[in-house]
This record gives structure tokens, C-alpha cells and sequence, in this order.
């Protein structure tokens, strides 16, 4: 689904989708906890198969204009807690109200690229960063599931890349490409990863390749390792 451009808590929208780290769907946001005055978001109470629960903020990984992206799985909903009986409750979105004033002031602070259209490759860069962002976490989270989506094989039709490179699947013209890489460093790296049965991390390419420290980072934000 495409979840629109990012967005804000003040924004979120009554039934607005929210969806799990598996790719799952939660439930739909029910109310939004906090205090816009102070910037402050403690959470949303969500509507779900399960009843009504409530998600922490530190729960939240991105907001966008049509969906919620959390960072547990959606088979774990029935963990999330009950919403306290008496809660701060920044507006009800059941009832449709809203704090036009803050969403306006969120609106000059951090969306004016959408009120002023600029550089559409302002854009492209924006969507790219946050294609990477859902990549690396969804690798991180569940590795299984990153694979059957194909992050890190452009090479690979209809694969959900995500603008990253898995060093344990990609062919060596793809991994190439990477910064500080090239043909012979490529050919190199697949000829050492099917020694020894594919790289743990980061760290274990670097010793494995013998790669200085500065070549190392120069890869954290590019690449993924998922299991063989």
C-alpha cells in the first residue's frame, strides 16, 4: 500500500492504517495521546481484532499521510497493553476534531516543500531515504521476511529493494556499484562469501575483505546481510 509523503501525529486521521513490521496490519488509530502545545506524543489507541490497545510512542517508527508504520510484528497486537481509563487525549478523532492551528504551524515547520512544491528531486531523494529506512528495518526485524520481498536484489523483477544491496544474494555487477566498490572488490567479496558460507555483519566483511575502518562505514547506510 502506498502510505502517501511523511506526516505528523497532529495530522493522523480517524481508521488511519497501521501496520506491523511484518507488513501486517495492527489495527486502525482509534485516538492520539499528547500534547501539541508542548510537541509532545505519548501514543495512539488503536482499534483492533483484539479489542482496543494502546501504542507506546517509542513504538512508532514513521507516520505517513495514509498509514502508520510500527516497529512489531502484527501477530503480536494481543501483547499491547489496554488503554488507561483516564488518558491525556490530544483530540478524538471519532469525533473529527482537530487543533487547526497546530496543524498549520507543523504544516510551515515541516511540510513546506508540500505547500511550496520545490525540486521534484528533492522528492525523489525524500521517498528514496524512506524506501531505505523501511528496508534496513524490515532486515533487521525479520530477515525471513526481507528475503521473500527481494530487499537488496535490484536485480531481481518486482523485488522490493529498497535502495540497498544484500551482500549475501547480490550478484557482483550490483555490488559493484556500492560506494568504494568496484568490479575487482565485487568479484573479491563473492569469492569469499561462498568460502565461508556468507558475512554475519558488517564487521565480518570488513575482516573477512581486510577493508580499512573508513571504507567499512562508508557501506552501514547501503547494505543488508540476510541469511543464506
Amino acid at each position: 500500500m502506498d502510505e502517501g509523503p511523511p506526516s505528523s501525529y497532529i495530522l493522523l486521521a480517524k481508521d488511519t492504517p497501521v501496520f506491523g513490521s511484518d507488513g501486517g496490519v495492527l489495527g486502525k488509530v482509534k485516538e492520539v495521546l499528547g500534547d501539541p502545545g508542548d510537541d509532545i506524543f505519548d501514543g495512539l489507541v488503536l482499534k483492533t481484532s483484539v479489542g482496543d490497545r494502546y501504542l507506546e510512542a517509542r513504538l512508532v517508527s514513521a507516520i505517513h499521510e495514509r498509514g502508520v508504520d510500527v516497529s512489531i510484528p502484527a501477530a503480536e497486537i494481543s501483547t499491547l497493553p489496554l488503554p488507561a481509563p483516564h488518558r491525556s487525549i490530544k483530540y478524538d478523532v471519532a469525533a473529527g476534531e482537530r487543533p487547526w492551528m497546530e496543524v498549520m504551524r507543523w504544516l510551515h515547520d515541516h511540510l513546506a516543500h508540500l505547500i511550496h512544491p520545490g525540486d521534484p528531486r528533492l522528492d525523489d531523494a525524500r521517498e528514496r531515504l524512506a524506501a531505505r529506512a523501511k528496508a534496513l528495518r524490515l532486515a533487521r526485524e525479520d530477515p525471513q521476511l526481507a528475503l521473500e520481498a527481494g530487499v537488496g536484489r535490484p536485480d531481481l523483477p518486482g523485488a522490493f529493494d529498497g535502495g540497498v544491496v544484500d551482500l549475501n544474494h547480490a550478484p557482483p555487477e550490483v555490488i559493484a556499484c556500492l560506494p568504494s566498490f568496484d568490479g575487482e572488490l565485487a568479484g573479491r567479496l563473492v569469492v569469499a562469501r561462498e568460502r565461508v558460507g556468507g558475512f554475519a555483519s558488517l564487521e565480518d566483511l570488513g575482516t573477512v575483505l581486510d577493508l580499512p575502518g573508513d571504507q567499512v562505514e562508508r557501506l552501514r547506510d547501503h547494505v543488508v546481510f540476510l541469511p543464506r
